[in-house]
């Protein structure tokens, strides 16, 4: 189901279309903390280059993504994440589960920055 405001303002959209953009704003968003280390948000991801731009980095990033998107977004279930063999797009999938019915998610995430 999609949330409130989703449904206020894109009552077309699918819930496909609400969790792919949910993931889209996860990995747009950058997390905040304030001098001295005190988390203020913890919405959103670092940017993929500030963590390097080896195949270790972009492992450590989808293990990142993997943990926030399970904890930002509750609608995506046994989620899963593929780097494509370019290294640029990162491929989410998973199970959503609307009213009864499970349908299939797949979402390719083209990753600025990441390495060739």
């Amino acid at each position: 189901m999609p949330f409130l405001l989703e449904r206020l303002q894109h009552a077309h959209a699918s819930l496909a279309d609400h969790v792919a953009a949910q993931i889209q704003r996860l990995v747009e968003c950058r997390p905040y903390i304030a001098p001295g280390g005190v988390h203020v948000c913890d919405f959103g991801m670092p940017a993929i280059v500030d963590l390097g731009t080896g195949l270790h980095d972009q492992e450590r990033y989808g293990a990142a993504l993997t943990k926030a998107i399970a904890q930002y977004e509750p609608r995506l279930r046994d989620l899963r994440l593929e780097w494509l063999p370019s290294g640029r797009t990162l491929v989410v999938t998973g199970r959503l589960q609307q009213e009864a019915e499970n349908h299939s998610f797949r979402f390719e995430l083209p990753m600025q920055g990441a390495a060739a």
